[in-house]
């Protein structure tokens, strides 16, 4: 299956100023998947709101359906999808919504023909036509109506057992590649090393070796460290246990995230296919996130570093 098709047609439908999340329901449903679970709630924030979105696709082998198989999590992470008065029409941020939708597109067009996957896929992202802009070096970047950690503890959920953030990831000079990217995985604090599992789908779905974004402890922290972050990407470790990897939509110039007509269809539709990959993998138990005896032994040696990290986040708040 291409992924062509559903990317072309999720731009389409996130490209309008009065785009909901009740749209993007209406959407899905209009399609025929009406047993498709779909959640939608309205966030307000002190600059605005935004429609938080959680979609599940389940498995035949799911724990949605009292099965065995892992949950994968995708969360598409923005600011929001259009910077509106400011700009007209959808915004380079909205990356990360479109790949996380079309992922859902995708999955769902597999299973009504047949072709369904082991585990269950839950997806989360959210829908702000309207979002606010901030300074940021060396671009501007987009900015949530919402407090970002009330939108990560939705965006993150216990059943997940790993993550995928996507991240429109332009605005920087350390990445620069027009395409997409991974990051080392994260998990309770601590930077491990590239999935070589995730490495092998990344070179078979875009055909040359592994982009690896460089991520330091400075992205991890949470943002209300006053720290400068390549972006929110890697932020949603801060609440789960899961490992989390970061797919990165970048480009070989700076793009601001605020700009429009900067979302590059051949990355999204690349990033979309390596998603949909990883899901077969992981939820047949074929695709590690990290190597389990290695993270043990790292921290029976070394001991746990969430606390010292996530300093500025209720305790209560960090782990499932």
């Amino acid at each position: 299956m291409s992924a062509f098709r559903y990317v072309v047609e999720i731009l389409d439908l996130l490209d309008n100023p009065s785009v909901s999340g009740e749209e993007v329901r209406k959407f899905f449903t209009g399609k025929g998947y009406d047993k498709l679970p779909i959640y939608v709630e309205t966030l307000k924030g002190v600059k605005g709101v935004t429609d938080f979105v959680s979609i599940l696709v389940s498995g035949v082998n799911g724990k949605s359906v009292n099965g065995t198989s892992p949950t994968l999590g995708v969360i598409g992470r923005l600011g929001g999808i259009g910077a509106r008065p400011i700009e007209v029409g959808i915004v380079s941020d909205a990356d990360g919504a479109v790949v996380a939708l079309a992922t859902v597109y995708m999955l769902a067009e597999m299973k009504r023909r047949g072709d369904v996957l082991p585990g269950d896929v839950k997806i989360t992202t959210h829908i702000c036509p309207n979002a606010p802009t901030r300074p940021h070096k060396p671009a501007a970047m987009m900015e949530s109506p919402v407090d970002i950690f009330t939108l990560l503890k939705k965006e993150v959920s216990p059943e997940m057992d790993a993550v995928l953030s996507i991240d429109a990831t332009k605005a920087n000079y350390v990445v620069k590649h027009n395409g997409f990217a991974i990051t080392p995985t994260v998990k309770q604090g601590w930077i491990l090393k590239v999935s070589q599992d995730l490495m092998n789908i990344y070179m078979c779905v875009a055909g040359h070796m592994p982009v690896i974004v460089p991520i330091t402890m400075q992205d991890i922290i949470p943002f209300s460290t006053p720290a400068y972050h390549l972006n929110s990407m890697m932020q949603p470790w801060l609440f789960t246990d899961a490992p989390v990897v970061g797919v990165a939509i970048t480009s070989e110039m700076i793009v601001p995230g605020s700009a429009t007509g900067a979302n590059n269809i051949l990355a999204l539709e690349q990033a979309t296919r390596f998603v949909v990959e990883v899901a077969k993998g992981f939820g047949k138990g074929d695709v590690k996130f990290y190597d389990e005896d290695e993270f043990q032994t790292i921290v029976k040696t070394h001991g746990h570093v969430r606390d010292i990290l996530a300093k500025t986040i209720e305790p209560r708040e960090c782990g499932k």
